[in-house]
């Protein structure tokens, strides 16, 4: 198969002859007929032609053919799973931003008093509570439809009235419930009975879901949650005030006069095992020093054959 360089070239040389000839003088028709012949010679057919364009194409069809096949694909993500993965997220975003506050825990506020130390505190709500040596307050820090606090120790409450949100009094043993009112509550975690004094208005004292009473002023509630007694009384020796320091006690048992003299005073009292069970009922001035109190004790308790004696200076002995 002829080059189609080499016929290229050949067809240029011809033409090249033609114009210098034409300079010359012309030709004769014999000379014209000869240089055509070799014209028409040097020139490719056009099947010869197209023949060569198709190889041409062909040849270029399976380069491209190659190169398609040995270039790594180009990696195309479809859509709609991106727009899934984003109408997912967004949804997080939304249920998050409704549900965020709800999940937070509400703010707690707490108060807490040391021995001999007594404390005056405002509720949100306005309510005013006295809290008494040694005891603990806990309460949101904004109140719902229930005024739910939290009471470790004992504490005069004296209750703004709000009909439509009952204020509630949470201890160890018992609830009290109350609308407007002013009382006292006394549940110290050592001691086993709970006392509700009721000053002005009504309260309702239960224990989880059983009533134990409705009290009015001046009455006495006392639950012993070991054996699950209730005692009412009438208590008009006592007279609940807020500012009321004197130590006072009223059919007291041994324990909680005990616990009451160590609220006041950095001190401890042992009591020897069997001593026997005793009602005491007096009031004790907390001006007096531990040892003055002590010995007013031992004349109350010279009838039940008991004494305190001192054993350091902030330990005695009950035998």
């Amino acid at each position: 198969m002829k080059s189609p360089y080499s016929c290229f070239n050949r067809l240029s040389f011809r033409l090249q002859r033609y114009v210098r000839h034409r300079s010359t003088p012309p030709l004769t028709e014999q000379q014209r007929e000869t240089w055509l012949d070799e014209l028409v010679a040097a020139t490719p057919d056009d099947d010869e032609l197209m023949d060569r364009e198709l190889e041409a194409e062909r040849r270029a069809r399976i380069l491209g053919g190659i190169r398609a096949r040995t270039q790594p694909p180009a990696r195309v993500l479809p859509l709609w799973p991106a727009l899934r993965i984003a109408a997912v997220l967004a949804l997080l975003l939304l249920a998050g931003a409704v549900l965020w506050p709800r999940l937070q825990a509400p703010q707690m506020l707490h108060y807490a008093t040391g021995v001999g130390e007594h404390r005056e505190i405002v509720l949100p709500d306005s309510s005013h509570v006295w809290l008494r040596p040694r005891s603990e307050l806990i309460c949101a820090a904004q109140f719902g439809a229930v005024r739910n606090v939290q009471l470790h120790g004992e504490a005069f409450f004296d209750v703004t009235k709000d009909p439509k949100h009952p204020f509630v009094v949470h201890t160890a043993k018992v609830a009290v419930t109350v609308l407007g009112t002013s009382f006292l509550v006394k549940a110290y975690r050592p001691l086993p009975t709970t006392t509700v004094l009721v000053r002005t208005g009504r309260v309702q004292v239960a224990h989880q879901q059983r009533t134990l009473a409705v009290l009015h002023p001046h009455d006495q509630l006392s639950y012993n949650d070991s054996t699950q007694q209730v005692s009412l009384t009438k208590n008009e020796y006592y007279e609940a005030s807020p500012i009321n320091r004197m130590l006072t006690f009223e059919q007291a048992s041994l324990p909680e006069v005990l616990l009451l003299l160590e609220n006041t005073y950095p001190i401890h009292f042992n009591v020897r095992r069997g001593a026997p069970a005793v009602a005491l009922t007096g009031t004790l001035d907390p001006a007096l020093s531990a040892d003055q109190l002590t010995d007013v004790l031992n004349v109350l308790l010279q009838r039940h054959h008991l004494r305190i004696t001192k054993l350091t200076a902030t330990t005695y002995q009950v035998n």
